[in-house]
């Protein structure tokens, strides 16, 4: 007999979308680009030698970066807005103020 084991329980917090954190990665790369991401959200991943599996690797285990690339793809959803409208890359920190409580640099 065949030893099935059930699959593990995803931790997205989009299952029902099914929106994973590469997805995001991505989608905000494609739209914002690596330099204008990395001005938005400072993290050396998005600006030194940077990649989509380096970020994703680093954005799992570090919270506060995630929260920060999850709340400018909720935005940036919500709103539609392209970077090509505006040329002000105002950081995530600075749209939501909030984020700024116990960050670290990487």
């Amino acid at each position: 007999m065949t030893d099935f084991k059930p699959p593990k329980p995803r931790k997205n917090k989009y299952p029902a979308e099914g929106i994973t954190l590469e997805m995001m990665v991505i989608d905000l790369v494609s739209v914002y680009g690596w330099e204008l991401l990395g001005e938005k959200i400072y993290i050396r991943c998005f600006n030194l030698d940077p990649s989509i599996k380096s970020s994703v690797n680093f954005l799992r285990k570090t919270e506060w970066a995630r929260i920060q690339v999850e709340t400018l793809y909720r935005w940036r959803a919500a709103t539609g807005w392209d970077p090509r409208d505006d040329s002000d890359p105002t950081p995530v920190t600075t749209q939501f103020p909030e984020l700024n409580a116990g960050k670290y640099e990487e």
